[in-house]
């Protein structure tokens, strides 16, 4: 396989990121966008890598923790911490990452695969990439995640949908209709019986 299959494309059109001391690259139109971080809403029972969820622009994504996904220690979050935003196997995610460089042109002949050793189990590393005397550890986002992880935050993102609709659900209210009387509004579920002597 040429190094241009992997990015169908001679000339690499790039984002550049860093994780701790590395800097990655992936495919520019891979990328939705890129935000600020911004808090997270925490869902219980979910790998550790995954941070919560938030919701962007009226749809609730998962925020994936790229230092944890990638077995980096934990860092605080700086005025460089950016989330970029991916769609992959039709699930919008954002992954924290340190910060966002450059956008990066590479020719596919400054591409070499990534050493045997290293790349192994690891569909997800598509190469190194040699740029302005630095190394960049190319990326392809739709393998950083196997499909039992996949299937893992589409079950998470189900479960955030379900207890949205409940908690954005109208409020049902009942009423206690007291003969010859206007109904009342009752704005709990416990009624409590009246009797018309009482009125």
């Amino acid at each position: 396989m040429s190094q241009a299959t992997w990015f169908d494309t001679d000339e690499l059109q790039l984002i550049a990121f860093k994780l701790g001391n590395e800097e990655y690259a992936v495919p520019i139109m891979s990328v939705q966008e890129i935000i600020m971080p911004e808090k997270t809403t925490k869902m219980p029972q979910t790998p550790d890598y995954v941070e919560g969820v938030i919701n962007l622009r009226g749809k609730i994504i998962p925020i994936i923790d790229g230092r944890k996904r990638f077995g980096f220690d934990n860092a605080e979050l700086t005025g460089d911490t950016r989330i970029m935003v991916f769609e992959l196997e039709k699930q919008t995610l954002g992954l924290i990452v340190d910060s966002v460089s450059e956008v990066v042109h590479l020719k596919s002949q400054d591409v070499e695969p990534p050493p045997v050793e290293v790349s192994e189990g690891q569909d997800y590393l598509k190469g190194i990439g040699k740029f302005n005397g630095r190394l960049l550890i190319l990326l392809n986002p739709e393998k950083c995640f196997d499909a039992k992880q996949l299937e893992s935050i589409k079950n998470l993102m189900q479960v955030t949908k379900e207890i949205t609709a409940v908690k954005e659900a109208p409020e049902v209210k009942k009423t206690t209709e007291i003969k010859g009387k206007t109904p009342i509004v009752e704005e709990t579920t416990d009624i409590e019986e009246i009797d018309p002597k009482d009125s």
